[in-house]
């Protein structure tokens, strides 16, 4: 079982107005420390793995509906890589550390991640992954009220497995996966607790993809999988359990076009029930694109896109169907300078009410290499979002920072 997650994380005070100038230099002593000891002493401690650490340092301005912050933040990050003639193991560890002007400093969030692959044979191949990650959403969150004082600490963990064969021009691949989520009170401000116990749940998977190759470059496949989720408790909201099952179907189209162009789509049928019979199921038509296009040496064009099911978060719905696309295009225009341009679109509705939620982003952010060690970057970014009921919000941001790496 997971630790409470009521419990606070180290060197962190979410609460409005409080000095922190000293937690803050705490975190920065400790990432300095970190960054600057750790390729030394940690490569002899686990070779023969290959270790590589990095440390980002960004600061910038925020303006969000009119009340504007300054920011800082600091990314330390280590990972591990072992790899042998049929086998890579591999894991990684980061942090997140900021100080917004409006909030205390500290400890943001943690990322835990682990990986094993094995070639079991020519045709045969097996990996699994574990993650854990600890998360503190910022105090003007959309999903929070306008009241809140503490928000609450998330903690989520996952494991997976996969084992591939391929026959020829035909190959297949199962999965199973677990999961567990935790979220723990949101303090308000007048001390009172709302308890998010109701939130927690566990999640079991089993899926798998039968593909074709109908080309040396093309194919196509169906893939599939089933998860059962498990509440802890009913909903406050809905006096009813969310427990269910999941069903997603996608039939796609994958294609690899040399060293120019690889990806997929595919589009199919998401279906959501639950146990208890007071809650409406949810079907929607699903769809998904991951394709990378390489624009000569230098640029590449990136677009994902997906649709996805989660808990809701107003009154009188079970589930929240999210539909995302994103594109990014970067280029490197010479040894030391390059830029990236991205936007996103989403959409958020639900099948029960006409209620619906759209946000919109842009981005761009130019780099200049420093040396073999260091890279300098400035950035800006645009994000509106519209909902029918709440109305909309407003965030413009402009940044700069730091990354240094050690391999």
């Amino acid at each position: 079982m997971l630790p409470s997650p009521s419990i606070k994380l180290p060197l962190y005070g979410a609460m409005k107005g409080t000095p922190s100038a000293l937690v803050v230099g705490c975190c920065m002593v400790g990432t300095f420390v970190f960054y600057s000891a750790a390729p030394a002493s940690a490569q002899d401690l686990l070779y023969p793995f290959d270790l590589s650490t990095s440390l980002s340092l960004r600061g910038g301005y925020e303006m969000k509906d009119g009340e504007g912050q300054n920011f800082f933040e600091a990314i330390p990050s280590i990972s591990a890589t072992r790899a042998d003639e049929d086998w890579t193991l591999s894991g990684s560890a980061s942090a997140t550390i900021d100080k917004y002007q409006a909030e205390n400093g500290g400890v943001r969030g943690v990322n835990l991640d682990g990986a094993v692959e094995y070639q079991l044979s020519r045709q045969t191949s097996f990996d699994a992954a574990v993650s854990y990650s600890l998360d503190l959403p910022r105090l003007n969150n959309d999903d929070l009220p306008d009241d809140v004082a503490e928000a609450p600490l998330s903690q989520d963990f996952g494991a997976r497995a996969t084992l591939a064969h391929q026959f020829n021009k035909t190959a297949l691949e199962g999965r199973v996966g677990i999961a567990r989520s935790q979220t723990g009170p949101t303090k308000l401000d007048d001390d009172s607790l709302v308890d998010n116990s109701d939130q927690n749940s566990w999640a079991f998977s089993a899926g798998g993809r039968a593909s074709r190759e109908i080309t040396p470059i093309v194919s196509v496949f169906y893939d599939g999988e089933v998860s059962r989720s498990i509440y802890d408790q009913a909903s406050a909201v809905l006096s009813a359990k969310r427990d269910g099952w999941t069903f997603d179907n996608r039939i796609g189209v994958s294609a690899a076009f040399k060293d120019r162009l690889s990806g997929e789509i595919s589009v199919g049928q998401l279906r959501r029930t639950y146990d208890d019979a007071s809650l409406d199921n949810v079907l929607t038509t699903s769809y998904g694109a991951a394709i990378t296009y390489q624009l000569g040496n230098s640029a590449s064009l990136e677009v994902n896109a997906g649709t996805a099911l989660s808990p809701a978060t107003i009154p009188g719905e079970p589930i929240k169907i999210t539909d995302n696309l994103s594109i990014g295009f970067s280029q490197q225009i010479n040894d030391r300078v390059g830029y990236s341009l991205s936007t996103e679109f989403g959409r958020e509705h639900y099948q029960g009410s006409d209620r619906t939620a759209g946000q919109f982003g842009i981005g761009l952010e130019a780099t200049y290499l420093i040396n073999s060690y260091a890279t300098a970057y400035a950035g800006y970014s645009y994000e509106v979002s519209e909902d029918s009921v709440d109305g909309g919000s407003r965030t413009n941001a402009i940044e700069a920072g730091l990354r240094f790496t050690r391999p």
